[in-house]
């Protein structure tokens, strides 16, 4: 998947949000991509191409798609800031019998965001879960051959880049029928409270600092956001374009 490709999918998919996401009549796998993200996309074209949706999550990437490409680009990622948030609203009606799966982080955060979330939302129907650490390669198919027998109709997986996405084509290659949305960090923030964000870092999109400021590896996510992204994008785009004329 080259820059070109990517933007246009990207641009897609935020004009399809939200109606085109929360059906599950076939299977789809949506994923997030961000500044910190942006080099792994680089290199694994192929497998972020079998997503069906790619949202930009990062204020200063919908900024620079904008500049650069002239797209006006909602950020959108699966947190109670975005998308997470609609879809516990929808599978928490009353009449919705629709159902949830929550794969990733640990042991001890994984059972703490799933008591956050159904204090939160409790007519949820979460089929299953369980943490996102495999013992072996045995371990990791049992887990997807498991997702695929429970037959949820959504499976949220937070692995981190690219294991994540990976997991996501695996599941919908051995004939998962639902929709997979990868999350990133959700279910590790989640584990601490519901909302992650405060209300003022959500209005002042300040997201990433404040993720710099709360989680671990600053000086890494500092230079792959500050200095990394801006490069490889400013790059990706003037050779694309150069190569039109």
């Amino acid at each position: 998947m080259n820059i070109l490709t990517l933007i246009k999918r990207i641009t897609t998919s935020g004009k399809e949000y939200p109606e085109q996401l929360m059906s599950t009549d076939t299977c789809k796998l949506y994923t997030c991509i961000n500044p910190y993200s942006y080099h792994i996309v680089r290199k694994n074209p192929q497998l972020y191409s079998n997503f069906d949706s790619i949202f930009v999550d990062g204020i200063s990437m919908c900024w620079w798609i904008r500049i650069l490409w002239g797209r006006k680009i909602p950020r959108l990622s699966f947190d109670m800031s975005g998308i997470a948030i609609d879809l516990f609203k929808k599978l928490n009606c009353k009449n919705n019998n629709e159902s949830i799966y929550f794969i990733g982080s640990n042991k001890q955060n994984i059972d703490a965001t799933i008591k956050n979330i159904n204090d939160e939302y409790p007519k949820i129907n979460i089929q299953g879960y369980r943490n996102g650490y495999f013992k072996n390669e045995t371990d990791r198919k049992t887990s997807l051959t498991n997702i695929i027998a429970l037959n949820p109709n959504f499976v949220i997986v937070g692995m981190g880049s690219p294991l994540q996405e990976k997991f996501a084509v695996d599941l919908k290659a051995l004939g998962y029928q639902g929709s997979v949305f990868t999350c990133g960090g959700f279910l590790h923030q989640t584990s601490s409270k519901i909302k992650y964000y405060p209300d003022w870092i959500d209005k002042l999109n300040l997201r990433a600092f404040y993720r710099l400021y709360k989680e671990k590896g600053l000086f890494k996510r500092l230079y792959n956001v500050l200095i990394e992204f801006p490069i490889l994008f400013l790059y990706d785009t003037i050779t694309t374009k150069i190569s039109f004329r």
